[in-house]
């Protein structure tokens, strides 16, 4: 009979996942030990913050990813990693140890205990699709499975907290799993995909807006094929970018409501037919809210709903929507020859180097082979001039926006990619809450390119109407030769021939770089700028 913890271990890394990334503790010990006893490399980091990052980078390139941590002290101090993996759909299975069976019946006050031994799955609960304490050896498989299927469906954290003394526990294999979460019920899938073949044929000017579920459920290529079907324009959402090849002749930009390229805008907003697929409709991707979009003219189709016009069409997966329109046969086309592709709205720095002219060097730098890993504030609206190539070569919190996950989202984003060359792009208030997580990459031998905003402040706060306060000022330090006490290379970057000459010597170096550029607070990315003036339209309001 199999035993609980390797069993998970075994069924994961059947799925693909090879590393576990946590820190261990005294409930998660036993569980450590099966970990490191199975074929999955355990990744020990410094903080449990740091392990949700890396694990939600990991996940999102992967399509499964795992963090194990100890109970309580190291799974509360993981939510807010774990919230952001739930909030942008990254589907990470969370392994918790937690107190034994006989110790949670004979003493109430063990240490790491908050209110009640159920305090952190209740927690979790809040933060996962699915959340249980794995307590009854009959059961567990059934739970198991249950977990995964939601993960894999919905691409949403799921958690699994084991005690101790169950670790190693014979557990009994389900002869007949529950059915799937969902399936999509054929006559329902052949609706919905006739009214949008009936919507595109009756179109004059369609637009596909892509996100990123095409990304958690790795249709990239469905979608390319379908956009060159079509011969349509193709935009994304700044959480979805890279999700279609950004020098395509068919795409046109990042669409952020008035936020972004008036191009885009106007394209999208003025079809009488957009395929937003995949789509989340949050503020930050539509503009603080400045998009129009008229339902009539609109195909929704996402993992939780598929919505074309103002019909609903409910028991439908996302990929079978896809994959049955993009193999029609009645698909029409459009002459793509008159699209306009995005042009990024920046230029080389003469002189001293400015966000822009990093911007523009980044552009040339990036190839087919870079991985680009952004933490939140101007590092986050300036990729919107920055040109991705093809794949899932782009990973930012551009929904939940939580600070601190470049340097672990890298570190997790390499190990899931070793193939290419993995860059974090970051500001200083961001280094700040994780940047000594690059003790992790030394230790591994991993050599992310690490690029610093160095301008002594959160630049998206005091670009919001707040540049004289004191709150949004932070302690600068040498970054550069911060990068050396870690084990590391240092580059201080004062113009843009410095960050020429950084990038390649960084590209070929066998341990990480970080590039210390030093800009101005005032010295911020076009969309910024253009973000920050809505922003105090909608205070005036």
């Amino acid at each position: 009979m199999p035993q609980l913890a390797p069993h998970i271990f075994d069924i994961l890394y059947q799925q693909g996942v090879q590393h576990a990334f946590g820190i261990p503790g005294d409930f998660a010990l036993t569980l450590f030990d099966a970990l490191a006893a199975s074929k999955i490399e355990p990744i020990v980091m410094t903080h449990e913050p740091c392990v949700g990052f890396a694990a939600d980078a990991y996940s999102r390139i992967r399509g499964l990813g795992l963090a194990v941590v100890t109970y309580s002290v190291g799974g509360l101090n993981m939510v807010n990693a774990v919230a952001g993996a739930y909030a942008e759909k990254s589907p990470l299975v969370i392994l918790s140890g937690g107190p034994g069976i006989r110790e949670r019946r004979e003493h109430d006050l063990l240490h790491h205990k908050v209110k009640t031994f159920d305090t952190q799955r209740r927690v979790y609960e809040e933060v996962t699709l699915y959340a249980t304490t794995l307590t009854d050896p009959k059961t567990a498989d059934t739970k198991i499975h249950r977990a995964l299927d939601y993960a894999t469906t919905f691409k949403r954290p799921v958690y699994l907290e084991i005690p101790r003394d169950l670790v190693y526990a014979e557990i009994t294999e389900s002869e007949h799993l529950l059915p799937p979460i969902k399936r999509t019920d054929p006559d329902t899938l052949t609706e919905a995909v006739a009214e949008t073949l009936e919507m595109l044929q009756r179109s004059h000017s369609p637009v596909i807006i892509a996100c990123v579920e095409v990304h958690r459920f790795g249709l990239q290529e469905q979608l390319l094929a379908l956009a060159e079907k079509l011969g349509v324009p193709v935009c994304s959402t700044m959480l979805g970018k890279s999700v279609f090849p950004e020098g395509h002749p068919q795409y046109i930009g990042i669409y952020n409501g008035e936020a972004g390229d008036l191009n885009v805008q106007r394209t999208i907003e003025e079809s009488d037919c957009v395929l937003m697929l995949g789509v989340f409709m949050t503020d930050i991707n539509l503009g603080m809210f400045t998009a129009h979009l008229n339902p009539s003219c609109t195909v929704y189709a996402t993992s939780e709903r598929i919505a074309i016009k103002h019909h609903e069409y409910p028991n439908v997966r996302f990929e079978d929507f896809i994959t049955t329109l993009l193999n029609s046969p009645d698909l029409p086309h459009w002459n793509s020859s008159s699209i306009k592709t995005m042009k990024p709205r920046v230029a080389p720095s003469l002189g001293k180097i400015s966000m822009s002219g990093l911007l523009y060097e980044l552009n040339q730098f990036i190839d087919s082979n870079t991985l680009l890993v952004t933490d939140v504030g101007d590092t986050l609206f300036a990729a919107d001039d920055i040109q991705t190539q093809q794949g899932t070569s782009f990973l930012c919190p551009a929904f939940y926006a939580s600070m601190g996950f470049g340097i672990p989202g890298v570190i997790g984003a390499q190990l899931a990619d070793p193939f290419r060359r993995a860059i974090a792009l970051v500001g200083d208030g961001a280094f700040q809450m994780t940047g000594m997580e690059l003790l992790t990459a030394k230790r591994l031998g991993l050599n992310p390119i690490v690029i610093v905003i160095n301008n002594g402040s959160f630049a998206s706060l005091q670009a919001m109407g707040h540049q004289e306060a004191a709150f949004v000022k932070i302690p600068t330090i040498d970054y550069a030769q911060l990068a050396k006490v870690l084990g590391g290379h240092g580059f201080v970057i004062h113009t843009g021939t410095q960050l020429q000459q950084a990038l390649h010597l960084a590209r070929d170096s066998e341990i990480f770089s970080i590039l210390d550029v030093r800009l101005s607070p005032e010295d911020i990315s076009p969309a910024l700028q253009r973000l920050s003036a809505l922003f105090a339209k909608t205070l005036k309001g």
